[in-house]
């Protein structure tokens, strides 16, 4: 684990500055720093996450479907870039946990929509609060108009990106990435 330098300056009882030393030449590597950024995403809001079937992925697709973001499952599959047989799985943890359910689409009786329950709703609003909260954590050495900044140009990175080739990666490709990055780090260690 890497352990920077870390000093809390407070110039007023309400302004606080966290400056820490970062690894030399890392702190300039765009990809090392989105993989930290990742890495403390996932870890703050696991505890959250990890209250839903199938942690992060069972956020995803929940909030797919309450969102009626994707037509069908096939659809939200390769919308959350999620491999179709994983989906099928964490739908029916979904399903079975009373979240969302599964509709025959009156256009094509062949897809299958996966909607929400109220249920799958009610739990969505106290899960994504809850997310909130630790992204608000994670966040906290920003103030509100540079979170909202950072936001909006994650969003035109990402939509560039899928303007440029349509491909998102993966779950399974981010976390693989990550790992390698993390790897890197840690010299041959194996992360589970």
């Amino acid at each position: 684990m890497i352990k920077p330098i870390c000093q809390v300056t407070v110039y007023h009882e309400s302004v606080r500055e966290l400056a820490c030393e970062l690894p030399a030449g890392l702190e300039v590597d765009f990809g090392w720093l989105l993989g930290q950024a990742l890495h403390a995403h996932l870890t703050a809001t696991k505890r959250a996450a990890d209250t839903l079937p199938a942690g992060h992925r069972g956020y995803l697709v929940l909030s797919a479907a309450v969102h009626e973001s994707a037509r069908n499952q096939i659809e939200m599959a390769r919308q959350l870039r999620l491999d179709r047989t994983v989906m099928v799985y964490l739908v029916d943890d979904l399903v079975k946990a009373g979240l969302v359910e599964r509709r025959p689409d009156p256009a094509d009786r062949r897809n299958r929509l996966i909607a929400a329950t109220h249920l799958g709703a009610e739990r969505l609003a106290q899960v994504t609060a809850e997310i909130d909260r630790a992204e608000a954590h994670l966040l906290a050495a920003l103030d509100d108009h540079e979170r909202e900044m950072l936001r909006n140009l994650l969003r035109r990175v990402v939509a560039g990106s899928l303007a440029e080739d349509g491909h998102v990666p993966s779950m399974c490709e981010v976390a693989e990435n990550l790992q390698d990055a993390l790897q890197g780090q840690h010299g041959d260690e194996k992360c589970d």
